[in-house]
């Protein structure tokens, strides 16, 4: 009999905890269905998406490829100070580079650098890129000021420090080696060429800028990485750039050189200054580049050396606004407009219809703006988005003959004018319909003549009002507008709390034990009260069992008097003598004759000391 109560037990405790398991996984697949339904009404009420930005030939390998990492690790800076070139003549120009293994913004540079009277410092440059040394990228700051010494002599130029992220870094000391002007010429120091393919410019107009690096004797050369095409009033468009090693014209001698090609456009006018500046690279090209000059790439670590060019000017000017046409767009070059092509010229009223204009011509496309769609009242008129040159009409009124002109002009810088390209009408029929093309007119002296007179009085008086002043205006309106919020944070606790309690079932076991046990206490004195031993015994033996209930989990049904005196802090003491007492006369009622001794009421209070035990541990 007791093995077979034991497997009756075990098989309810398994079905309780069977049945915890599947509510559980209910409240896991409620969360995720409704965390699948949130985003699902984001992606539905949300902006229309846009289109991703155009990526070059190759950028998806080049972004799914792993890039090195930056070094971060603290070591300490390291700094180097030349004359390039170390020596020359009186007059001659030469540079003082310094470089630091360190980001630009963490050096903090002097503004004026201690050097002899006879060094006459002219403009400097700065610059950053990051050098991959193994498997990491270091960054690198150069600084490069142009030099040029009044006298012969041995010049020095004394180590000094500089505070570079916190810690000091010393620059090291430089020497200049200056001959007299009669001697044999020394190499010329290295820097960049810069010219444009238009020095007098209008406004807005592009520039293709090229940035040389002449080959070294030999006709070594050497890649440029980081260039930068300095200037106010310039807006430079790297989307365009083009990379080559070809053969150029320097100094009226034939010799090839690494070409960087930017485009230009000057936003403002007058006259302006240009000037670049990059990093020698060796052999360490970024991005294709096309060779159509007998070159020698050499090998070995690359120098990286920040490089400067002389100024470019460029004399802008602006545009003649008093022979301009209706509808520029800044449009710059020479371009011709095809005949539109309307899609058909019999249309209904309401019914829209494709307009198609092409151009074409010489000049930056990519640049190209179409006309504005121009404001009609017999038409609606849709521009198509950019670059597209096309647009939708929609006929409001059977009236109309012909499609709107949609004015539009261009700048071409070489006849200094603006051309006219304005879209002609097309004609159309347009058909309303059975629509009425006239409407009744309206008899302003008949209105006028009509008498005026107020209507009767309200046989009952309206709604009172205890203030004129708008509903938004007053004080609470403003707490009107929270409700919303406070709803909402109310709903987010709640989920907040519903979510903490699916995680631990344990609280609510215990509350719902706690809860079970008050009842089953005042069920338990109402059988003292009335001398109901046998509901007594019934009662209590339950009420221990709700208490243990919660520690296995199980169901109190399940637990037996072994399981609540393991939870009994003495389980041989007083009170394990009481639960066993309890047990042993609840379990009475199987016997063939149950008895119930008539001292377990006197157990009132032991039972009581038991389940106040029993009940501080839920």
């Amino acid at each position: 009999m007791k093995n077979l109560q034991h497997s009756t037990f075990t098989l309810e405790r398994r079905s309780f905890g069977a049945r915890t398991v599947e509510r559980r996984a209910f409240n896991i697949e409620c969360s995720r269905l409704k965390i699948f339904f949130l985003i699902l009404l984001f992606a539905t009420f949300r902006a229309p998406a846009q289109l991703p930005p155009q990526l070059p030939p190759g950028g998806l390998i080049q972004l799914q490829v792993a890039q090195p990492p930056v070094d971060n690790s603290p070591l300490p800076a390291t700094a180097t100070a030349v004359f390039d070139p170390p020596a020359g003549r009186a007059g001659e120009k030469t540079f003082y580079r310094v470089t630091v293994t360190a980001t630009e913004p963490s050096v903090q540079w002097p503004k004026k650098i201690a050097a002899p009277a006879e060094l006459k410092f002219g403009n400097g440059a700065r610059g950053q890129m990051m050098q991959l040394l193994g498997n990491r990228y270091r960054p690198v700051t150069a600084f490069t000021y142009e030099v040029r010494p009044t006298a012969a002599g041995r010049f020095t130029i004394s180590n000094f420090v500089v505070n570079v992220a916190g810690q000091p870094v010393k620059i090291p000391a430089a020497n200049l080696e200056i001959l007299p002007v009669n001697s044999p010429p020394s190499p010329a120091a290295r820097e960049l060429e810069v010219e444009a393919s238009a020095t007098n410019v209008f406004l807005g107009q592009p520039v293709r800028v090229r940035v040389l690096l002449p080959a070294s004797p030999g006709n070594g050369i050497e890649a440029l990485r980081e260039v930068q095409i300095n200037g106010g009033g310039v807006m430079t468009d790297k989307t365009s750039v083009r990379q080559a090693v070809e053969t150029v014209n320097d100094g009226g001698q034939r010799k090839p050189a690494f070409v960087y090609e930017a485009t230009v456009t000057p936003i403002a006018a007058g006259p302006l200054q240009l000037t670049a500046q990059a990093f020698t690279a060796g052999r360490e090209f970024g991005g294709p580049v096309s060779i159509t000059a007998p070159v020698v790439i050499r090998s070995g670590p690359p120098r990286y050396d920040l490089l400067v060019s002389e100024p470019l000017e460029l004399k802008v000017r602006p545009l003649p606004t008093e022979s301009e046409l209706p509808g520029f767009t800044g449009a710059m070059g020479v371009f011709i407009a095809d005949k539109p092509q309307l899609a058909t010229n019999r249309i209904h009223v309401g019914e829209p219809v494709r307009l198609r204009v092409a151009f074409h011509g010489v000049g930056i496309l990519s640049r190209f703006v179409p006309p504005a769609a121009p404001r009609s009242r017999d038409w609606q008129i849709i521009a198509d988005p950019p670059p597209a040159t096309g647009f939708t009409l929609i006929p409001l009124t059977d009236d109309v003959q012909t499609t709107p002109a949609i004015p539009f002009c261009a700048f071409n810088p070489a006849a200094g004018e603006f051309v006219d390209l304005t879209i002609p009408a097309l004609p159309v029929t347009v058909i309303g319909n059975s629509l009425p093309t006239q409407l009744p007119a309206f008899d302003e002296a008949e209105n006028q003549s009509a008498s005026l007179k107020l209507s009767g009085l309200a046989p009952s008086p309206g709604k009172m009002v205890a203030s004129l002043q708008p509903l938004q205006l007053r004080g609470g309106f403003i707490a009107l507008q929270l409700v919303p919020a406070f709803g909402f944070l109310v709903l987010w606790q709640w989920d907040r709390r519903r979510r903490f309690l699916a995680a631990h079932p344990e609280i609510v076991r215990r509350r719902q034990a706690r809860r079970s046990l008050r009842k089953e206490k005042v069920k338990l004195q109402k059988a003292m009260a009335a001398g109901d031993g046998k509901g007594f015994v019934q009662h209590a033996a339950e009420a221990m069992k709700i208490a243990c209930a919660p520690h296995f989990p199980a169901h109190p049904r399940a637990l037996v008097c072994g399981e609540v005196l393991a939870q009994l802090e003495d389980p041989r003491g007083a009170a394990g003598e009481t639960v066993r007492k309890v047990f042993a006369a609840a379990d009475s009622q199987f016997a063939g004759t149950p008895q119930t001794p008539a001292d377990l009421l006197a157990l009132h209070s032991d039972v009581m000391v038991v389940l106040n035990q029993l009940e501080g541990k839920l």
